[in-house]
């Protein structure tokens, strides 16, 4: 029996006799060997002589296998499967894994907004307590914004792994509609951060902005009240000239820090009052300056009816995501 693919037999005879040398080519290689040389084909290792072999004749037996169906079909096609087979289950392992993963930090996110909105909605309340509700109250107190609220930090969660992690924790619940709910959370959330944002930086342009009209007609009123002191033409006006110096001065005069909201019944309406007895003419451009004060108080209370009713609502609107906080437990069982 034969087990290599090519062997190469010499057969040796007793007695040394004289070989054929001419010369021939090999017919696997093209290579050139000796006339004395054999060359023999043979299948399942078995070498099958049709003549005798001559003495010192050197044999080249090239092994030919016969063709196996398993190994050269089946099995290529079965390692194929597993392959396959194998690549699935893998992905599958490594689906499941990130899905929990993700599914938890979901899970996590959502909790930790709990504390943040019940401060928020605090903190917007005693805004409202301690600056809208006081009709007098000029100084506007700070509002606490928490920048976490905006909700970003969604944005790098992936939303198809939220969804395949509720289908893999609930039974015979609606999966989309808690996906709904939690995507309608977010953006409820996200809206009113970004309402509250823009609300109260309106209202501190705006109340500036009046502040601002404020003081520059209160200057051109104390020049004007200075400028006109020498030419006040009768006794009349002249009497009157002195009330609303009077009044200017207890209004302006000794408080550094003046209350424009506090004005309205010290100073405004009893200078206004003193107008209607006057030289219309004389005190003309002082009526000017103190109606345009007026306007300015007038715009900082409506200021404060609008920053309350838009801050109300917003409050309504992180009540609603407090109260799909308090349930969201119940999405994500153990």
């Amino acid at each position: 029996m034969i087990s290599s693919l090519t062997c190469l037999l010499v057969a040796v005879s007793i007695s040394m006799g004289d070989t054929n040398t001419s010369v021939l080519k090999d017919p696997s290689n093209n290579s050139v060997v000796e006339s004395d040389t054999l060359f023999v084909k043979f299948e399942n290792d078995t070498i099958a002589m049709q003549e005798s072999i001559p003495v010192s004749q050197i044999i080249y037996a090239e092994h030919k296998e016969s063709p196996s169906v398993f190994y050269n079909i089946i099995l290529p096609i079965v390692m194929l499967f597993l392959g396959v087979l194998i690549d699935r289950l893998a992905q599958m392992f490594v689906d499941r894994h990130r899905i929990k993963q993700n599914g938890e930090k979901w899970k996590r996110e959502l909790l930790s907004y709990i504390p943040i909105v019940s401060k928020q909605i605090n903190e917007i309340e005693s805004f409202i307590i301690e600056y809208c509700d006081k009709p007098e109250q000029y100084d506007i107190p700070p509002l606490t914004i928490f920048q976490m609220l905006k909700g970003s930090i969604f944005e790098s969660l992936s939303k198809e792994d939220l969804y395949s992690y509720l289908e893999r924790k609930t039974d015979n619940v609606d999966v989309q509609e808690r996906y709904n709910k939690i995507l309608s959370f977010i953006t409820t959330l996200d809206m009113a951060h970004a309402q509250l944002n823009d609300s109260f930086y309106r209202f501190r342009e705006s109340a500036g902005e009046h502040i601002d009209e404020f003081n520059n007609a209160q200057f051109c009123y104390s020049k004007i009240l200075y400028d006109i002191s020498d030419y006040v033409p009768s006794a009349m006006d002249k009497a009157a000239y002195n009330e609303l110096s009077r009044l200017y001065t207890v209004a302006f005069g000794n408080h550094p820090d003046v209350n424009p909201l506090k004005l309205e019944e010290s100073f405004i309406t009893p200078s206004l009052k003193i107008f209607d007895s006057c030289d219309k003419q004389t005190f003309k451009d002082l009526t000017d300056e103190l109606g345009k004060m007026r306007f300015c108080i007038n715009g900082m209370k409506l200021e404060k009816t609008y920053i309350k009713s838009n801050l109300e609502t917003i409050i309504q609107e992180y009540k609603m995501c407090q109260d799909f906080l308090s349930v969201v437990k119940d999405y994500f069982p153990s």
